[in-house]
């Protein structure tokens, strides 16, 4: 058996198949979390899971949807549902922000602009932890660079913040950093995730050596579908029953047998949300 733990059933992608790409996961024995982005696919998450066996959902509100306003109330009471196994996923996004005053012309309002969103991104993700603390579930938490940025300042910022706040149960999902940061957020407490980026053919050396480090029972496992689609289905939109490619990948990577690698992330993801 396997956990998918991120994917985004409640996406436009899987409107009119979201049955049958849960029913060709559970055939392969996998499980899954089913991710919202806002409120209303954190809402429609809980439908599909109310309806379907292995399947348990994350609530949350993206960063790049700091325009929409976070209901906490609703967040709050929906966290106490049977299938919700943790909130998220939230986090730190640079990749959307405003572009930088010293990159683009325009000076202090697009500084200013960058300041505001940045802000809301933090306030967001803070709301979602203090839920996430207020009712012991664990967080899915985003973090990406931005396009001109070297590789880890959004890292950088995510770790900030969560020092900051002081809440720790959580998993950096899709992990894209070096090992240097890694290490940071695994001495805090934290899982890493990832996805079918590992069987790339050009995934990068960086990201191997992240893999190859860390310790077999803090890592998970993950598709993000529809995107991300590992080899051999890469460029075609992706689904639970692929995840079984990322622990082949990272067993590659590692150099360990398949099994090792799926029995020690299921065991890792099932303790980490709770799953029975």
């Amino acid at each position: 058996m396997l956990i998918d733990t991120h994917c985004h059933l409640a996406f436009k992608a899987f409107d009119d198949t979201w049955p049958e790409v849960v029913k060709r996961a559970r055939e392969k024995g996998i499980q899954m979390i089913a991710v919202g982005a806002a409120k209303a696919t954190s809402e429609k998450s809980i439908a599909i899971a109310e309806k379907s066996d292995g399947v348990f959902v994350a609530l949350g509100v993206h960063p790049m949807h700091t325009d929409e306003e976070f209901d906490f109330a609703w967040f709050e009471k929906l966290a106490e549902h049977p299938k919700v196994v943790a909130m998220g996923e939230t986090g730190i996004d640079h990749f959307h922000l405003p572009p930088h005053p010293t990159l683009s012309p325009g000076g202090r309002g697009e500084e200013s602009a960058r300041d505001i969103v940045l802000k809301k991104q933090e306030d967001l993700l803070r709301q979602h932890l203090t839920i996430a603390r207020d009712k012991k579930l664990p967080v899915i938490l985003h973090a990406r660079d931005g396009k001109t940025e070297s590789s880890g300042e959004c890292y950088n910022h995510i770790y900030q913040v969560l020092t900051d706040f002081g809440y720790f149960n959580g998993v950096l999902h899709c992990y894209g950093g070096d090992w240097e940061m890694a290490k940071k957020f695994l001495d805090l407490g934290l899982m890493l995730s990832f996805t079918g980026i590992v069987t790339f053919k050009n995934a990068s050396e960086t990201l191997k050596e992240v893999v190859r480090n860390v310790p077999l029972d803090r890592m998970m496992l993950e598709t993000d579908s529809p995107y991300l689609a590992p080899m051999p289905h890469r460029g075609k939109e992706n689904e639970p029953a692929f995840v079984e490619y990322v622990a082949r990948g990272i067993a590659q990577i590692r150099g360990v047998d398949y099994d090792t690698v799926a029995q020690a992330t299921t065991q890792n993801a099932k303790k980490f949300f709770n799953i029975t």
